[in-house]
């Protein structure tokens, strides 16, 4: 019999966390584990591919106005699904490690895979005591970066040695350089040889940092450069960069709004240079996806990118909110195609050594094989908190 897995995440629609987690079940050993995947909130296009996988999803619909504890609905879930384990996902999720405790038959795991403000903001008391709790309730906590733990353990005082680090890994079968789709996808989209393309692809949320990137191409504009800036992805944002390409008709041709799209891989390949202004981050998908498609990348020192993008090797870093380097960064990489080819040629290798999905995949499989079928210990776990 195959290890039965619950994922508890907030919901499926687009975002690095759910894709993340997609891949992970559909690369799973399906002799080994098999999945159900609950979403507290709604469902969305991962549901779909889970679906396609033929993974129960259930969906319990938490809407705004419900209870702010959702323990007791979380324990009936694990209890319809029986589990072995029970992996929560960010804070959003955090309560099935309680929900889990209380039903005593499963092993516990948490995750933490990114911010949802910089790493900056003011963080309630309640909430960092409740995440200390749950850390010591769970039989396992992991983290996506090192920086993300480090910032935990500081936050908490949980000791950082039962935080297991475990990188994301990109799906090098769907991203990879491509020449004949790159000069395709320009076509289409009336990019010219000589245009430069910068790209950069997330759910529009004040902690992308989008405005970052518009604001460094302005020098771009400004110089009369012949550039092209493709922003993929959606979010409440959009109306405040929409109000900011309002004010500069001229860049009408230039910018463009692409909104949430499934065509991320081929749109990639039409990109000279990719960016990743973000304010906090876990490890970036989106950030490895572009460097498994030979794209050199520039992005904030932040979150895990810095273990992803060694600075003048493999990438370029910028501060956050630095519009100012990041332009400069831009000008560079145009004025020097050796170097984009060089860098993104580092890249390919860094993340095909480091970051495969095969090397992430093989380290989930080891742990949860560990934690197995075995009965999970009482709640006492959290005692001297």
């Amino acid at each position: 019999m195959p290890i039965r897995i619950l994922h508890v995440v907030d919901h499926l629609g687009k975002g690095g966390l759910e894709n993340g987690l997609v891949n992970l079940i559909e690369h799973l050993d399906p002799a080994r584990f098999e999945h159900v995947v609950y979403a507290i909130r709604k469902l969305g296009p991962n549901a779909d591919r889970l679906a396609k996988s033929h993974v129960q999803v259930l969906c319990q619909g938490k809407q705004d106005s419900d209870s702010r504890f959702q323990v007791g609905n979380l324990a009936r879930a694990i209890r319809q699904v029986q589990p072995d384990i029970v992996h929560s996902r960010n804070w959003a999720a955090v309560e099935a490690v309680l929900a889990g405790r209380w039903v005593r038959f499963c092993k516990v795991v948490h995750s933490e895979h990114g911010l949802e403000a910089g790493v900056n903001a003011p963080e309630p008391k309640r909430r960092i005591w409740f995440r200390r709790l749950a850390y010591h309730l769970a039989d396992r906590v992991l983290s996506v970066s090192y920086q993300l733990r480090d910032l935990h353990v500081a936050r908490t005082g949980f000791d950082s040695s039962r935080i297991t680090v475990i990188h994301n890994g990109v799906d090098r079968t769907r991203f990879y350089p491509d020449p004949a789709t790159r000069a395709r996808v320009r076509q289409e989209f009336g990019i010219a040889a000589d245009e430069f393309c910068v790209g950069c692809v997330g759910n529009l949320f004040p902690v992308k940092g989008h405005m970052t990137a518009l604001q460094g191409i302005e020098e771009l504009a400004a110089q009369n450069r012949n550039f092209r800036l493709l922003l993929i992805g959606e979010g409440p944002e959009r109306e405040s960069l929409e109000g900011f390409l309002a004010q500069r008709p001229e860049w009408k041709h230039r910018v463009q709004l692409l909104g949430t799209c499934h065509r991320v891989p081929e749109l990639l390949q039409a990109m000279d240079v990719y960016v990743l202004p973000s304010i906090a981050e876990g490890i970036s998908n989106s950030l490895l996806e572009a460097m498994a498609s030979g794209i050199p990348v520039v992005a904030t020192v932040t979150g895990g990118n810095p273990e992803v993008v060694i600075d003048g090797q493999s990438g370029l870093l910028f501060p956050i909110g630095d519009a100012g380097m990041l332009t400069g960064h831009l000008l560079r990489l145009e004025a020097d195609k050796k170097l984009r080819a060089e860098l993104a040629e580092r890249a390919l290798r860094r993340v095909r050594e480091e970051f495969s999905l095969d090397s992430m995949v093989g380290k989930y499989a080891q742990l949860y094989d560990s934690l197995g079928r075995k009965a999970a210990l009482p709640v006492h776990a959290a005692a001297g908190i």
